[in-house]
């Protein structure tokens, strides 16, 4: 019995035993429980680069800003038709363009580079009147584009390229050369730019005068931006000229029995503009260009004299030295001070006159008249 008994404890202790190993699993199992919800709180750190998610979209961004630009171009491209109107030889004309011009002939040097500067070389069919040397940045566009006459073209040549647009001064279109009223009845358009018809024209009427033309040819853009490079680099002179007196020139053309000369205008106003103070511009005369005396320049006493010289060449000064000479050589102009102290200019036609050489010209004048 007692062995019966020892046997019981033996059994049940086994039994407390295996209770307690069985508790002490069940008390574990909450511990790895627990840590399920610290892995859910670190996924949202998994997450984090859908916080960035809106970076892969800047490019969306970039294109948004590209289209400003396509836009702005398409606005740069004519919408026709587009209108002109023109006085030309004492008759009025209105031309309407349902496309741009395809066959340019033009009638003036001063045309025919502007047009080749505004990139319009392939449109020109013909050219006239050259008076001087071509302008040497377009002397390569200039000789693939035919000569038609020397100096004006009779009508038959004129009609022999097949024009559609003709430009030029205002003189070619009258019955100097041929007139307006019978190209015109040919169904062909006449262009003269308004900084050559106007006269209180100016630098900046030229320049619109260059945008006209790029609204004409749907060659807008390129136009536009001529005419930006062109204005910056007339602020770079005239920042040079800050606190620069101006100065009282004369402009000597050619002389008869009088000197002719230059009062308002385009001229005038492009002297102005680099302090070049045209002293004919205060006589009160109306005229753009005329004649005056000599007695009216002693009395304006001008410190320079620009002389227009007509050679051919730019090389050959025959033209320039003869007209200084004569100056020199009046014994009423001894004590005026240009020719007292030899302050002649020489400069061609072209440079002081509507047309593409404008800015340049004035540069070379400012470094010479304010060169003190």
């Amino acid at each position: 019995m007692f062995k019966n008994k020892k046997i019981l404890v033996l059994m049940l202790c086994m039994m407390l035993a295996i209770s307690a190993f069985a508790c002490a699993k069940t008390e574990e199992a909450p511990a790895d429980t627990a840590t399920a919800p610290e892995q859910k709180t670190e996924e949202p750190k998994t997450e984090e680069p859908k916080t960035e998610e809106p970076k892969t979209e800047e490019p969306k961004t970039e294109e948004s800003k590209e289209e400003p630009k396509e836009e702005a171009k398409v606005e740069m491209a004519t919408e026709y038709p587009v209108s002109i109107e023109e006085n030309i030889d004492g008759s009025d004309f209105t031309f309407t363009f349902d496309k741009s011009p395809e066959r340019v002939m033009s009638m003036s040097q001063a045309t025919t580079e502007i047009f080749l500067a505004l990139g319009l070389k392939d449109k020109m069919v013909g050219t006239a009147f050259l008076e001087e040397e071509i302008y040497p940045p377009l002397k390569a566009d200039y000789d693939s584009v035919k000569v038609v006459a020397e100096k004006w073209p009779s009508f038959e040549e004129f009609m022999a390229v097949n024009p559609d647009f003709a430009t030029g001064w205002g003189v070619p279109f009258t019955k100097r050369a041929i007139p307006a009223q019978q190209i015109v009845d040919k169904g062909i358009a006449i262009y003269v730019p308004s900084a050559m018809t106007n006269p209180d024209a100016d630098l900046y009427t030229m320049f619109d005068d260059f945008l006209k033309i790029g609204q004409i040819f749907d060659n807008q853009e390129f136009c536009q931006n001529y005419v930006d490079e062109q204005k910056a680099k007339l602020e770079g002179i005239l920042a040079n000229l800050k606190d620069k007196e101006p100065k009282r020139v004369f402009l000597y053309d050619s002389e008869g029995d009088q000197p002719f000369t230059v009062f308002k205008g385009y001229t005038t106003s492009l002297m102005e503009l680099v302090g070049a103070h045209n002293v004919m511009s205060d006589v009160g005369s109306e005229k753009t260009w005329g004649t005056t005396s000599w007695e009216v320049v002693v009395k304006a006493n001008p410190q320079y004299i620009i002389v227009i010289d007509y050679g051919v060449s730019i090389r050959n000064t025959d033209d320039f030295d003869a007209k200084v000479e004569k100056i020199k050589s009046n014994p009423m102009l001894a004590d005026v001070d240009a020719v007292k102290n030899d302050n002649f200019i020489r400069v061609k036609l072209s440079e002081i006159t509507p047309g593409v050489r404008s800015v340049d010209s004035l540069e070379r004048l400012s470094e010479t008249i304010h060169a003190e």
